[in-house]
């Protein structure tokens, strides 16, 4: 079973706002989904995003394949970041301490 976090589409016509959820990669795309992760509204100035943080980065290190949208959306909110860091504490690298530090100065 393939895995990909990608958008679900609600709200009104001409006025869509996106749950990013995690679903197998063969359900529709407003069908049935594993987790919600979040939510994304492009029609705020900038647009919004609500992340659960931890559940993103879990999701991501299981090996979900973020699809081309969410994965803009998840480097211009640091989930990928986060992620990127979260391996050099696997690797033996940086401390759990070390990732606070360097991610809340980004």
């Amino acid at each position: 079973m393939s895995v990909k976090i990608r958008l679900k589409r609600i709200g009104k016509k001409h006025k869509p706002i996106y749950h990013i959820v995690v679903a197998d990669s063969r359900s529709p795309r407003d069908g049935k989904f594993i987790e919600k992760l979040g939510t994304y509204n492009p029609h705020t100035d900038p647009p919004s995003t609500v992340l659960k943080m931890k559940n993103a980065v879990s999701w991501l290190i299981k090996g979900a394949q973020p699809t081309h949208t969410v994965k803009s959306i998840f480097s211009k909110n640091g989930v990928l970041f986060k992620k990127h860091l979260l391996e050099g504490v696997k690797k033996g690298a940086l401390t759990h301490e070390e990732i606070q530090k360097k991610f809340n100065i980004w």
